[in-house]
């Protein structure tokens, strides 16, 4: 089956295997290829997107069974279409009680044959309540309170289960006792105490058959007989004393109950960012990667599953080794797709044996495009005045990444520390660094870096690699000369492997810390960057976004191009993605907001005005924050409200409800005026009266209008925004990716709201009213009927001419004039067949489209007749006034 286009499906509990198998018509319909499910292994009871596995080799029975799965695969396959399954192999749920594999580590320690699934150091020193050991344990930061609270108020309970007997914390965390010391706790209760096995089984040995007859005995017992035991070390509430047989019991255990603020000073598992209830997992381990991908594995082989997406795959050790093990296990050719962020100039790692990423660099090369640049001056010149927000860009992200590491992984910091530091202690020439300057060296190159990691293995480090490590070591030196030049020089020879050609018998730590260095600068990138720094600095926050890079504006068209054609030679496959479950807005809603940029004149007197409105005095918000606000609403509102009287009452609560629960997690994503933990309650209360007091629809509010009035001014320019990104990611090279629902509006807000049920009859019910020669949009067209037109349209034609698609030239057409940089126009051609496409950017500055004075040319061997598909119009040589007398996009076939 040939890999032309995409469409993501969210699975859920309300949305499983037979619900999707019941699209399939409609996705065959509408020209996509392959299914790209979400996670579909074994994940939380309780999760909504399924990335908090708690077993590799399970499906998830909230999606189906296996034979719902193989139906569905069925029926795509009997269609010529495909599946792709997101999988997730850098990490698992722990927290509850359903992932087998943890309760084993959490039960027997490092003797727990999952044991070594997992980066845990057994071996660090835990803080600890005074009679508890402080080592050979793992910290189990999930107490809503301290310990010894906790304890005392009886939240933490000895129970008994079919698994055997565990604490349970709040009656969510099964925090399991190990068995050998059930005599213990059995011995308070006579009935029970003939179940222990005859002769004492080894303590380091959970294997042992006994162990499992013990356990087989206990569940087999009656609550009558057990209860004894358990209420010997059950106290009174309130009595901490009266706790002390449990409190003694616990501290013999493998793992540490704590606070859950206690995570970022002592963790000490490798986690996935700075969630402590996913864990990650050593599948550069080859037995471990075998045990984790065996499901997955033979539903490749056996063809239910046509290709793959790698979650995360930078939290991965070693990822090019990964993916080649991966290829070499399926054995076949197959899609294989990694989710990686690419930074400013950076380029997938060339021996990575992939089809390229899922596609996060189109959309922020869109939305650079779109950007007007002549608004990007006049933008950086109110934004100050309009918010107070004074700190560069770059800054901004320097010091958020510095509050990552300084809380909450100042434990991971402190870990690689420690590894530097015993690494220097080795050699007499740098013996005498000490921790503290190390540290602070090792915070502030972390920080610098422009890219989420570097990839050195055990054949080195790339030239990109080395170059990008040496420019962060040299910003990282120069803001902070103080610490002396020999300790920048030693972590550099360290990240670049440089000393590992100086010390030979220190190669393989040298190379370990290296390799774990760049498992930490990933997260720190990911925290600092997308969950604080794009949420702080809101010039546009349409620039916003997964993958951007804070103070870029504006992507010239001859930039778009060299991206375009990079692509095609480098990774003709990559996924083109404009909105997917991690982006910040839906792509529908950047389009709106990136046409304020033609109106900053206006804007800036509306925000202006808007501000007056709607502050209190008595409970104001951050300026920023509102000016965050009035973006994400322009961006949200409905795209074909009806102009003059705006959504109506439903509409309007329903928004009302989505934007206030997405500026609540923006601004303590930001974590200046509120955050997740610790956060300030009547900020939020005074952020949702504001957002209350916008929103409401008392004819007393004349924000509303004002802002209606505003939505309507760039309603035009907003749709020509979308339906041009739109119509560029099915006609560039690559694979495009559509979310789900966006072949029509996507307005969608930061997650949960991303995974909103979508409306599939009514997108269905459309695509069949939709005619096969019928325009694909006019002006007179609601634009989301337009959007869901050019996907038909064009789809249809990447299913009739997939060669040209896939490998078919692309050469910009030029044009001259004073509006040529506000043209974009390239040809696609293979063996006869050609594709030209051609938008009028920033149609702000070019009301109405007159483009008398812009003649085009296009490459050699590319003339003749066409076929405008958008206004079904003819053409001999192109004419831009008239391709975009209309509407400002054309897509010409060769006829």
């Amino acid at each position: 089956m040939t890999l032309r286009a995409t469409y993501r499906l969210q699975f859920n509990a309300d949305f499983r295997f037979a619900d999707a198998l019941a699209l399939v018509p409609y996705l065959d319909r509408l020209g996509i290829s392959h299914l790209y499910a979400s996670p579909i292994t074994a994940a939380r009871a309780d999760s909504t997107h399924g990335y908090d596995v708690v077993d590799f080799n399970r499906l998830n029975p909230a999606l189906g069974s296996e034979e719902d799965l193989r139906q569905l695969a069925q029926a795509l396959h009997d269609r010529g279409m495909g599946l792709i399954v997101d999988i997730v192999p850098n990490h698992m749920g722990i927290g509850g009680s359903e992932n087998a594999c943890w309760q084993s580590v959490l039960e027997w320690g490092p003797a727990s044959p999952f044991a070594h699934w997992f980066d845990i150091d057994w071996t660090a020193t835990l803080p600890a309540p005074a009679h508890h050991p402080t080592t050979g344990k793992v910290l189990v930061p999930f107490l809503g309170g301290h310990y010894g609270v906790a304890l005392a108020n009886g939240e933490l309970r000895l129970r008994r289960d079919a698994d055997g007997l565990a604490v349970w914390a709040h009656g969510t965390h099964r925090l399991p006792i190990c068995p050998r010391d059930y005599a213990l706790i059995l011995d308070k209760a006579p009935a029970l105490r003939g179940i222990l096995p005859d002769g004492a089984p080894p303590e380091d040995d959970p294997a042992d058959p006994r162990w499992a007859v013990l356990k087989s005995r206990l569940a087999a017992a009656s609550d009558a007989d057990v209860q004894p035991a358990l209420d010997a070390f059950t106290g009174t509430e309130g009595d901490a004393d009266s706790w002390a047989a449990l409190d003694t019991l616990i501290a013999g255990q493998f793992w540490r109950a704590s606070r859950f603020t206690l995570d970022g000073d002592a963790i000490n598992y490798r986690r996935f960012f700075t969630i402590s209830d996913l864990a990650g997992v050593r599948v550069e381990d080859p037995e471990v990667f075998g045990a984790t991908h065996e499901m997955i594995l033979r539903l490749m082989r056996e063809g239910v599953v046509d290709g793959l997406r790698i979650d995360h795959i930078d939290g991965l050790l070693d990822p090019a080794a990964y993916l080649r093990r991966l290829r070499a296990h399926v054995g076949r050719p197959f899609p294989l797709y990694v989710e990686k962020i690419l930074g400013p100039g950076e380029d997938l790692p060339a021996d990575w044996p992939c089809d390229g990423t899922t596609g996060y660099e189109f959309a922020n090369q869109a939305a650079g495009l779109l950007a007007d640049p002549q608004g990007a001056r006049e933008l950086t010149r109110i934004y100050p005045a309009l918010t107070g927000q004074r700190r560069p860009p770059a800054r901004v992200v320097q010091i958020a990444k510095q509050e990552v590491m300084a809380y909450p992984m100042a434990a991971e910091l402190e870990a690689l520390t420690a590894r530097l530091l015993d690494l220097a202690a080795r050699d007499p020439k740098s013996a005498d660094i000490g921790r503290a300057p190390l540290r602070a060296a090792l915070a502030g190159v972390v920080a610098a870096l422009d890219v989420y990691r570097t990839y050195a293995d055990a054949q080195g480090l790339s030239r990109q690699g080395r170059t990008r490590i040496a420019s962060a070591v040299d910003r990282a030196r120069r803001q902070a000369p103080e610490l002396g030049r020999d300790v920048f020089d030693f972590l550099a020879g360290v990240m670049m492997l440089d000393l590992a050609g100086d010390r030979p018998q220190d190669r393989d730590a040298i190379l370990d810390t290296a390799m774990r260095i760049q498992q930490f600068t990933g997260p720190v990138m990911a925290k600092g960057l997308e969950d604080k720094a794009l949420y702080r600095y809101a010039r546009l926050i349409a620039l916003n976004e997964v993958g951007s890079e804070p103070g870029q504006f504006h992507l010239s068209v001859p930039a778009f191009h060299r991206a375009a054609r990079a692509r095609l030679q480098r990774s003709p496959l990559s996924m083109l993605a404009s909105s997917t479950h991690d982006t910040k807005r839906g792509e529908d809603a950047r389009a709106r907001i990136l046409a304020l940029a033609g109106h900053v004149e206006v804007w800036q007197a509306a925000v202006s005005e808007w501000h007056r409105h709607l502050t209190d005095p008595h409970a104001p918000i951050d300026a920023n924050e509102a000016y965050f606000f009035y973006q994400m609403l322009l961006g949200a509102w409905p795209a074909d409200a009806d102009p003059e009287a705006g959504p109506d009452a439903a509409a309007l609560a329903d928004l009302k409800d989505r934007v206030t629960a997405a500026m609540v997690k923006s601004a303590r994503e930001a974590g200046v005026n509120t955050r997740w933990v610790f956060g300030d309650p009547r900020y939020e209360a005074a952020l949702e009266a504001f957002i209350d007091r916008a929103l409401s629809p008392s004819p007393q509010n004349a924000f509303l209008p004002s802002f209606r009035d505003f939505a309507r001014r760039i309603s035009r320019d907003a749709t020509a925004n979308a339906l041009i990104q739109h119509a560029l990611k099915l006609t560039l090279p690559g694979v495009p990716d559509i979310y789900q629902g966006a072949e029509m509006w996507e307005q969608s807000l930061v997650d949960p709201d991303n995974r909103r049920p979508v409306d599939f009859a009514r997108r269905d019910d459309a695509l069949k009213a939709r005619g096969p020669d019928a325009p694909l949009w006019t002006s007179e067209m609601p634009g989301e009927l337009a959007k869901l037109a050019i996907t038909a349209g064009l789809l249809a034609l990447r299913r009739e001419r997939p060669a040209l698609f896939a490998e078919g030239t692309y050469r910009p057409i030029a044009a001259q004039g004073p509006a040529a940089t506000r043209f974009i126009g390239f040809v696609r051609q293979w063996r006869g067949k050609r594709l030209a496409v051609a938008a009028a950017l920033h149609p702000a500055r070019g009301h109405p489209y007159d483009w008398r004075d812009t003649p085009l040319t296009l490459p050699s061997g590319a003339a003749g007749t066409w076929l405008n598909l958008v206004d079904r119009s003819e053409h001999g040589k192109l004419d831009a006034s008239r391709l975009f007398g209309a509407v400002p996009l054309a897509i010409l076939i060769g006829t």
